[in-house]
């Protein structure tokens, strides 16, 4: 450790913050414990000023934590910009800039680059808004009229921040949801979203690097490590949309983890902070990601207490060990503050709402890959290797505890399947993990050390290998992956547009268009269909076995299928229309494909009796 580890005494616990927080935290617990026992006292949940009241509540809360938050993270900004002045040696010196530095990696990484540049072109084509969650997301952006910027967007608070069951990630979206103040274009978003996931790769091979005494990731380390953690169904369905959070995690992950490793190897300020900023903003992202920053600075304070009290004549070691351990007990502080942030948060109005909890309808399963156990062999190895003394426990390991605690979280919370976008920060750690062991027997191998283009040739062939093998043995892989969610946007995209000029084309010929659809359809009157120019949209009910209409003349009216209407399948299986075609004849007049998934686009030519 460098010098200016000397600095870090100043760095104490937070003792006043953890009491305070303590005290919220009881606090919370009272009134929770309140709620319940008074819950007939207050309005009902389901009626209108219970509504109101939850949201008054939710809104009050969310602004005073948001409040909070921003200062805390202004705070850290400003001692993160004072330390790194100080620690500059050449305060004159300016780093290299983002262009010149994506130059720089293009020329290094020819191969790579192409990589990325055809994943990015995959990922934009035939994407569209009507995909998904983003068919909620997205009317919410157009109702200014594109007039609106740097306004908040309720659908992107009411996804996370007015939640009642249970579910607890208040930043989870919230880089889409800074992005859409400045355009809506989804296609501009799947650029962020290449930049969020080429930067992920950039930062493993930082990392890598800084576990190093020497820069050790070359150009064939980069390439195994982008073709692994490209092609792969859990980044497939994360990163050819944008409506998982996991992507924004894996991010703030590995800016943790660099910015934790520079701490540990060069003790300066400015990272004590710049790592704990990360974990602060990373605990809020998903429910259980705070398992990902806090077990590795809690295994590292555990081992290298252990280290100490087993090297208990050496003071030297005994104070560097203290002193580093500063920033894992502040990473661990970090604890509480969720604990009392989720009691306020999520507890207390999901207690009240007594919605239920999103995962009730959970399969609590665990499907493991290739690469699952390909990891777990890699850490059972280094964690032999540190109990006969070989290697030392460092940050590597304590990464490797957070991955299997984080899967076994989500076999326990809700299902741990190792294809699932939900795997994605597991899949992120077990790639890590990979092009360490690449580094050890290819990179440092002095036989190869002249020869970088056999290197990168097998670099190709290993991960080509790992990547066949996923194919072969797992039942979801990543070219299935994409392709359905390329057909699934495709079929949907076509039916919208065919609706829209058949509807038109009605229209124009003096008829009404009254447009009937099931009431399961993702696309409503709010969500897009108030676009085609129908005189009424009806929504078939199948709990009630009615026609209602949901917008246009006779709203809210209960509605009989007539001749002429147009019944149409959007984005769901063509069964859905088998109650509503009973005693019906009709005309096709368009469909996408002929599977039950398909856009279907009918017209009723008489009525049985």
């Amino acid at each position: 450790m460098s010098d200016q580890s000397q600095e870090s005494p100043q760095h104490r616990t937070p003792n006043v913050v953890i009491w305070l927080t303590i005290t919220l935290g009881a606090i919370g617990l009272g009134l929770w414990w309140w709620v319940n026992q008074n819950s007939s006292s207050l309005p009902s949940p389901e009626s209108k000023p219970g509504r109101a009241l939850l949201r008054q509540y939710q809104g009050t809360v969310h602004d005073i934590w948001l409040i909070l938050l921003v200062i805390s993270l202004g705070y850290l900004i400003n001692r993160i910009y004072t330390y790194t002045r100080r620690e500059s040696l050449n305060p004159q010196e300016k780093p290299r800039g983002p262009i010149e530095s994506m130059l720089g990696f293009i020329r290094n990484n020819p191969i790579t680059s192409i990589i990325f540049i055809a994943y990015t072109v995959a990922m934009i084509t035939g994407t569209t808004y009507i995909y998904k969650d983003m068919v909620g997301w997205y009317p919410d952006l157009v109702q200014g009229h594109f007039l609106d910027n740097f306004s908040i967007r309720g659908s992107f608070i009411g996804e996370t921040m007015r939640r009642s069951d249970y579910r607890f990630f208040p930043l989870a979206h919230q880089d889409l949801h800074i992005l859409s103040w400045f355009t809506i274009h989804i296609k501009t978003w799947m650029l962020f979203s290449a930049a969020e996931l080429i930067g992920i790769v950039v930062l493993i091979t930082k990392f890598l690097n800084g576990l190093q005494l020497r820069e050790t990731a070359q150009q064939s380390t980069i390439l195994l490590i982008t073709c692994l953690l490209l092609i792969h169904p859990s980044t497939g369905t994360t990163f050819f949309h944008v409506i998982y959070c996991e992507r924004l995690l894996c991010l703030i992950f590995m800016l943790y983890a660099t910015s934790y490793v520079d701490y540990r190897r060069t003790g300066k300020t400015s990272k004590f902070y710049l790592t704990f900023l990360w974990a602060l903003l990373g605990i809020y992202i998903k429910d259980i990601a705070i398992l990902l920053f806090i077990i590795p600075a809690a295994s590292l304070w555990l081992t290298d207490n252990i280290s100490r009290h087993n090297d208990q004549n050496n003071i030297i070691s005994q104070n560097l060990s203290s002193q580093r351990n500063n920033l894992e007990k502040w990473i661990c502080s970090l604890t509480l503050i969720f604990s009392v942030s989720y009691i306020f948060l999520a507890l207390i109005p999901s207690s009240y709402a007594a919605e239920g909890a999103y995962n009730e309808d959970a399969a609590y399963k665990i499907i493991l890959d290739f690469r699952f156990y390909i990891f777990a062999i890699i850490a059972s190895t280094r964690i032999a290797l540190i109990l006969r003394h070989k290697i030392t426990f460092n940050l590597l390991d304590a990464i490797n505890v957070a991955g299997f605690a984080y899967a076994a979280a989500l076999g326990i919370t809700y299902e741990f399947d190792a294809s699932s976008y939900l795997s994605l920060p597991f899949q992120l750690i077990a790639t890590i993990n990979i092009g360490w062991v690449w580094i050890q027997t290819i990179e440092l191998n002095r036989g190869l050390k002249a020869k970088p283009g056999i290197k990168v040739a097998g670099a190709a062939l290993a991960s080509s290998m790992i990547v066949g093998i996923d194919h072969a043995t797992a039942k979801n892989t990543f070219l299935n992956n994409i392709s359905e969610q390329k057909f699934e946007q495709a079929y949907i995209q076509s039916i919208y547009e065919e609706l829209y000029k058949i509807s038109r084309k009605i229209r124009e010929s003096g008829d009404n268009v009254n447009i009937i659809i099931n009431q399961k359809s993702r696309l409503s009157a709010k969500r897009h269909l108030n676009r085609i120019p129908y005189k009424s949209l009806i929504e078939y009910e199948p709990d009630r076995d009615q026609f209602i209409v949901k917008d246009g003349a006779g709203k809210r009216m209960l509605y009989t299928p007539k001749v002429g209407d147009i019944v149409a399948n959007l984005d769901k299986s063509t069964e859905l229309l088998n109650p509503i075609l009973e005693n019906i004849k009709t005309e096709l007049i368009y469909r996408h494909n002929p599977s039950q998934r398909s856009g279907l686009i009918l017209r009723i030519t008489g009525i049985e009796s």
